[in-house]
Protein backbone atom coordinates (compact mmCIF):
# COMPACT_ATOMS: atom_id res chain seq x y z
CA UNK A 1 0.00 0.00 0.00
CA UNK A 2 3.09 2.32 0.80
CA UNK A 3 4.36 1.67 -2.53
CA UNK A 4 1.29 2.82 -4.41
CA UNK A 5 2.02 6.23 -2.41
CA UNK A 6 4.48 7.50 -4.84
CA UNK A 7 2.38 6.71 -7.65
CA UNK A 8 -0.19 8.44 -6.66
CA UNK A 9 1.88 11.96 -6.11
CA UNK A 10 3.58 11.18 -9.18
CA UNK A 11 0.23 11.23 -10.97
CA UNK A 12 -0.89 14.07 -9.03
CA UNK A 13 2.12 15.99 -10.02
CA UNK A 14 1.75 15.10 -13.73
CA UNK A 15 -2.00 15.77 -13.91
CA UNK A 16 -0.68 19.62 -12.16
CA UNK A 17 1.97 20.54 -15.02
CA UNK A 18 -0.36 18.98 -17.87
CA UNK A 19 -3.26 21.59 -16.79
CA UNK A 20 -0.25 24.33 -15.99
CA UNK A 21 0.69 23.63 -19.75
CA UNK A 22 -2.21 23.89 -21.49
CA UNK A 23 -2.89 26.92 -19.70
CA UNK A 24 0.03 28.22 -20.73
CA UNK A 25 -0.48 27.20 -24.64
CA UNK A 26 -4.31 28.26 -24.17
CA UNK A 27 -4.06 31.66 -23.11
CA UNK A 28 -0.27 32.85 -23.73
CA UNK A 29 0.56 35.04 -26.49
CA UNK A 30 -2.90 35.35 -27.81
CA UNK A 31 -2.88 39.16 -28.06
CA UNK A 32 -0.72 40.40 -30.75
CA UNK A 33 0.99 44.64 -30.77
CA UNK A 34 2.91 46.79 -28.66
CA UNK A 35 2.12 45.73 -24.87
CA UNK A 36 4.18 48.20 -23.17
CA UNK A 37 5.03 51.80 -23.54
CA UNK A 38 7.23 54.51 -22.48
CA UNK A 39 6.27 57.99 -22.62
CA UNK A 40 10.00 59.09 -22.12
CA UNK A 41 10.59 62.29 -19.83
CA UNK A 42 7.13 64.37 -19.12
CA UNK A 43 7.13 67.54 -17.73
CA UNK A 44 5.15 67.61 -14.65
CA UNK A 45 2.22 70.85 -14.29
CA UNK A 46 1.27 70.84 -10.37
CA UNK A 47 -1.36 69.82 -9.72
CA UNK A 48 -1.06 67.45 -12.23
CA UNK A 49 -0.29 66.26 -15.24
CA UNK A 50 -1.67 63.39 -17.10
CA UNK A 51 -0.59 61.55 -20.18
CA UNK A 52 -2.32 58.92 -22.83
CA UNK A 53 -1.63 56.38 -24.24
CA UNK A 54 -4.23 53.81 -26.60
CA UNK A 55 -2.94 50.27 -27.04
CA UNK A 56 -4.34 48.42 -29.93
CA UNK A 57 -4.03 44.49 -29.77
CA UNK A 58 -4.93 42.04 -32.23
CA UNK A 59 -6.65 38.67 -31.30
CA UNK A 60 -4.62 35.98 -32.63
CA UNK A 61 -5.91 33.33 -30.54
CA UNK A 62 -8.00 31.25 -33.10
CA UNK A 63 -11.43 31.93 -31.07
CA UNK A 64 -13.46 34.97 -29.63
CA UNK A 65 -12.30 36.16 -26.22
CA UNK A 66 -14.45 37.79 -23.47
CA UNK A 67 -12.49 40.31 -21.40
CA UNK A 68 -13.34 40.81 -17.75
CA UNK A 69 -11.53 43.32 -16.46
CA UNK A 70 -8.48 45.40 -16.43
CA UNK A 71 -6.89 45.60 -13.22
CA UNK A 72 -3.81 48.24 -12.89
CA UNK A 73 -1.60 48.16 -9.92
CA UNK A 74 -1.08 51.70 -9.41
CA UNK A 75 -3.98 54.76 -8.67
CA UNK A 76 -2.09 56.64 -10.79
CA UNK A 77 -3.62 54.74 -13.72
CA UNK A 78 -6.62 54.85 -15.10
CA UNK A 79 -8.63 52.91 -18.33
CA UNK A 80 -11.27 54.26 -20.69
CA UNK A 81 -14.45 51.88 -21.50
CA UNK A 82 -13.59 48.54 -23.54
CA UNK A 83 -15.20 46.42 -25.13
CA UNK A 84 -15.64 43.02 -23.66
CA UNK A 85 -16.35 40.83 -26.83
CA UNK A 86 -13.15 40.74 -28.86
CA UNK A 87 -13.87 38.36 -31.99
CA UNK A 88 -10.86 36.16 -33.62
CA UNK A 89 -9.03 38.55 -35.82
CA UNK A 90 -10.46 41.75 -33.96
CA UNK A 91 -8.60 43.94 -32.34
CA UNK A 92 -9.18 45.42 -28.77
CA UNK A 93 -8.46 49.13 -28.87
CA UNK A 94 -7.96 50.17 -25.00
CA UNK A 95 -7.46 54.32 -23.95
CA UNK A 96 -4.92 54.86 -20.40
CA UNK A 97 -4.06 57.47 -18.59
CA UNK A 98 -0.42 57.64 -16.45
CA UNK A 99 -1.08 60.63 -13.68
CA UNK A 100 2.05 62.46 -12.83
CA UNK A 101 2.71 64.91 -9.58
CA UNK A 102 6.16 65.30 -9.32
CA UNK A 103 9.40 64.12 -10.27
CA UNK A 104 9.73 60.90 -9.99
CA UNK A 105 9.97 57.19 -12.23
CA UNK A 106 7.07 55.61 -12.54
CA UNK A 107 5.76 52.59 -13.49
CA UNK A 108 2.40 51.01 -13.71
CA UNK A 109 1.32 47.09 -14.84
CA UNK A 110 -2.30 46.53 -16.37
CA UNK A 111 -3.99 43.25 -16.25
CA UNK A 112 -6.32 42.03 -18.42
CA UNK A 113 -8.38 39.28 -17.09
CA UNK A 114 -10.16 37.47 -19.58
CA UNK A 115 -12.94 34.50 -19.31
CA UNK A 116 -11.39 31.59 -18.51
CA UNK A 117 -8.75 32.65 -16.40
CA UNK A 118 -6.38 33.55 -19.45
CA UNK A 119 -4.63 36.91 -18.45
CA UNK A 120 -2.17 40.01 -20.71
CA UNK A 121 -0.33 42.20 -19.05
CA UNK A 122 0.38 46.02 -19.90
CA UNK A 123 2.96 48.13 -18.74
CA UNK A 124 3.47 51.92 -18.69
CA UNK A 125 6.72 53.71 -17.79
CA UNK A 126 7.45 57.59 -17.37
CA UNK A 127 9.73 59.68 -15.77
CA UNK A 128 8.30 62.93 -14.86
CA UNK A 129 10.06 66.50 -14.36
CA UNK A 130 8.06 69.14 -12.57
CA UNK A 131 8.32 72.41 -14.69
CA UNK A 132 9.36 74.65 -12.04
CA UNK A 133 11.71 73.50 -9.14
CA UNK A 134 10.46 76.59 -7.29
CA UNK A 135 7.18 76.54 -5.40
CA UNK A 136 5.24 77.42 -2.49
CA UNK A 137 2.70 75.57 -0.11
CA UNK A 138 -0.20 78.39 -0.32
CA UNK A 139 -1.36 80.38 -3.43
CA UNK A 140 -2.19 83.37 -2.63
CA UNK A 141 -0.44 83.69 0.59
CA UNK A 142 -2.64 84.77 3.66
CA UNK A 143 -0.91 87.42 6.47
CA UNK A 144 -4.13 88.87 8.92
CA UNK A 145 -3.20 92.50 9.69
CA UNK A 146 -3.31 91.63 13.61
CA UNK A 147 0.26 91.35 13.98
CA UNK A 148 0.17 87.75 14.37
CA UNK A 149 2.34 85.20 12.92
CA UNK A 150 1.50 84.23 9.45
CA UNK A 151 3.13 80.97 7.73
CA UNK A 152 3.77 79.44 4.40
CA UNK A 153 6.57 76.84 3.02
CA UNK A 154 8.65 76.73 0.17
CA UNK A 155 9.82 74.06 -1.56
CA UNK A 156 12.74 73.17 -3.79
CA UNK A 157 13.97 70.10 -5.07
CA UNK A 158 17.67 69.47 -7.42
CA UNK A 159 19.55 66.62 -8.38
CA UNK A 160 22.45 66.65 -5.53
CA UNK A 161 21.88 66.55 -2.01
CA UNK A 162 24.17 70.35 -1.55
CA UNK A 163 21.89 72.70 0.04
CA UNK A 164 20.35 75.14 -1.85
CA UNK A 165 21.42 78.71 -2.37
CA UNK A 166 19.98 80.91 0.62
CA UNK A 167 16.70 82.43 -0.49
CA UNK A 168 16.23 86.43 -1.40
CA UNK A 169 12.92 88.13 -0.31
CA UNK A 170 11.09 91.33 -2.18
CA UNK A 171 8.47 92.22 0.26
CA UNK A 172 5.99 95.19 0.20
CA UNK A 173 6.44 98.09 2.83
CA UNK A 174 5.06 96.63 6.27
CA UNK A 175 5.50 93.47 5.67
CA UNK A 176 8.13 91.37 7.66
CA UNK A 177 9.19 88.02 6.81
CA UNK A 178 11.01 85.51 9.51
CA UNK A 179 12.41 82.94 7.23
CA UNK A 180 14.12 79.06 8.74
CA UNK A 181 16.75 77.21 7.30
CA UNK A 182 16.25 74.99 4.60
CA UNK A 183 15.33 71.33 5.84
CA UNK A 184 16.23 68.36 4.05
CA UNK A 185 12.97 66.23 3.10
CA UNK A 186 14.20 64.06 1.01
CA UNK A 187 17.20 62.95 -0.38
CA UNK A 188 18.19 63.25 -4.31
CA UNK A 189 18.35 59.26 -5.29
CA UNK A 190 20.27 58.49 -8.73
CA UNK A 191 19.14 55.26 -9.64
CA UNK A 192 15.46 56.21 -9.29
CA UNK A 193 15.86 59.65 -11.10
CA UNK A 194 14.45 61.46 -7.94
CA UNK A 195 15.95 64.88 -6.65
CA UNK A 196 16.36 65.93 -3.31
CA UNK A 197 13.67 67.94 -2.04
CA UNK A 198 14.02 71.14 0.62
CA UNK A 199 11.07 72.88 2.31
CA UNK A 200 11.56 76.48 4.18
CA UNK A 201 9.12 77.58 6.62
CA UNK A 202 8.37 81.05 6.55
CA UNK A 203 7.00 83.68 9.30
CA UNK A 204 5.14 86.76 8.12
CA UNK A 205 3.46 89.40 10.07
CA UNK A 206 2.25 93.03 9.54
CA UNK A 207 -0.49 95.97 10.77
CA UNK A 208 -1.70 96.92 7.33
CA UNK A 209 -4.38 95.56 5.25
CA UNK A 210 -2.70 93.85 2.07
CA UNK A 211 -4.73 94.98 -0.69
CA UNK A 212 -4.56 94.40 -4.58
CA UNK A 213 -0.61 94.64 -6.30
CA UNK A 214 1.41 93.22 -2.65
CA UNK A 215 3.54 90.63 -3.87
CA UNK A 216 6.02 88.26 -1.82
CA UNK A 217 9.25 87.87 -4.93
CA UNK A 218 11.78 84.89 -3.55
CA UNK A 219 14.51 84.50 -6.05
CA UNK A 220 16.39 80.87 -5.48
CA UNK A 221 19.63 80.88 -7.35
CA UNK A 222 18.16 81.34 -11.07
CA UNK A 223 14.74 80.91 -10.22
CA UNK A 224 12.44 83.71 -9.48
CA UNK A 225 8.69 83.22 -7.72
CA UNK A 226 6.06 86.09 -7.41
CA UNK A 227 3.20 85.22 -4.67
CA UNK A 228 0.33 87.43 -3.72
CA UNK A 229 0.12 88.34 -0.86
CA UNK A 230 -3.42 88.86 0.75
CA UNK A 231 -5.29 89.67 4.06
CA UNK A 232 -8.44 87.49 3.62
CA UNK A 233 -8.24 84.11 2.15
CA UNK A 234 -9.58 83.86 -1.84
CA UNK A 235 -9.96 81.36 -4.25
CA UNK A 236 -5.99 81.01 -5.99
CA UNK A 237 -6.32 82.30 -9.18
CA UNK A 238 -4.19 80.41 -10.91
CA UNK A 239 -0.96 78.26 -9.92
CA UNK A 240 2.68 79.49 -9.20
CA UNK A 241 5.48 78.68 -11.69
CA UNK A 242 9.05 79.88 -11.07
CA UNK A 243 11.07 81.38 -14.24
CA UNK A 244 14.13 81.46 -15.01
CA UNK A 245 14.73 84.99 -15.55
CA UNK A 246 16.85 86.04 -19.24
CA UNK A 247 20.28 86.36 -19.40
Amino acid sequence: MAKKKPIFIIIAVLIVVFIVVARMMWFSSFLVGEKSHDFGFVEVMPPKTVVAHTFTLTNKSGRDLILVDVVSDCGCTTTEAYQELIPDGDVLILPVQLKLKESQVRRSTIRLIFEGGGIEVLTLHAIGRLKDPLRVSSYPIVVKPSGGVSLATIGFEQFDNNKPPSPKFELPAGVTINPEQWELKSKYNARQKVPANWSMQLEFTTEKELGVGNELVVTVGDYILRIPLVSKAKPPIELPYSKIPPP
